[in-house]
């Protein structure tokens, strides 16, 4: 059985995601394209919220190498690699292919999380790409954040008011 705090950090994943949802669904075709300043790299609305839909099963497979005692061995710069990698792939990715994965890969995330026990939640593992030890709880808790950062950015890019 799962415990509260793992409960928390679900319900706050769900109800960020879900916001994102909100905010992808509601988009024209204008807005689905717009260019966002994100970290720089100047993606489109499309491919973040892609991004971010992609981030689910990627914190998931974290998570689950911290729980099993792995290092989560990616580093900065693999992970930059990476995005741009989504970034190229999916440059004409659809809203509906999204908003798909947004729900599947968060459901699936969000229940894994609400899942875990407070021992299972205190367990701790190396991240290289960070240079130091996460408990699950923070591997959990970065996929709020990933969330989070990357719809503030799209509201940015889309003049809508911070949520």
């Amino acid at each position: 059985m799962g415990s509260a705090r793992g409960a928390e950090i679900a319900a706050q994943i769900e109800r960020a995601n879900l916001e994102l949802i909100q905010v992808v669904r509601g988009c024209s075709e204008e807005q689905w394209r717009t260019l966002c300043n994100d970290e720089g790299d100047n993606r489109t609305v499309a491919v973040i919220a892609h991004h971010v839909a992609h981030g689910h099963q990627q914190n998931q497979d974290w998570l689950d190498t911290a729980l099993g005692g792995g290092e989560v061995k990616i580093t900065l710069a693999e992970q930059d690699v990476l995005n741009a990698q989504q970034a190229d792939t999916y440059h004409e990715v659809a809203r509906e292919e999204t908003i798909r994965l947004l729900e599947g890969n968060g459901a699936r995330f969000t229940a894994r999380v609400a899942a875990l026990s407070d021992e299972e939640l205190a367990r701790t593992a190396f991240h290289t790409g960070a240079g130091r030890d996460f408990t699950v709880d923070q591997y959990a808790y970065l996929d709020y954040r990933h969330v989070t950062g990357h719809l503030a950015t799209i509201r940015q890019a889309l003049d809508l008011p911070a949520s």
